[in-house]
């Protein structure tokens, strides 16, 4: 199986290879260079087994802040409050 440069040094992988190796639109490569010229690339794996995509968290967290008590900005506040004080237990500022 063969592919091309563009001019803008970009590579196709043939649609075969993309399925193989159950590589999607944003997936990212790992770019190696082997000695003898050849060029390897491999699926950078995150750091959980089974990856999941933004629209999978949304999907899983659709309606969690209809049931909140107070404005997403007073969370947040809280979130940042809570923060601090793990920080300054730790002596870290």
């Amino acid at each position: 199986m063969e592919t091309h440069i563009s001019s803008k040094g970009q590579v196709t992988l043939p649609a075969p290879v993309r399925k193989k190796l159950g590589l999607r639109t944003g997936d990212v490569l790992k770019v190696m260079v082997a000695g003898d010229g050849k060029v390897i690339l491999s699926r950078k794996m995150e750091s959980h087994q089974d990856p999941i995509t933004a629209l999978d968290i949304l999907r899983e967290t659709a309606g969690f802040w209809k049931e909140m008590s107070e404005s997403g900005e007073e969370f947040v506040s809280q979130l940042r409050t809570q923060d601090q004080k793990r920080l300054e237990r730790l002596g870290i500022d």
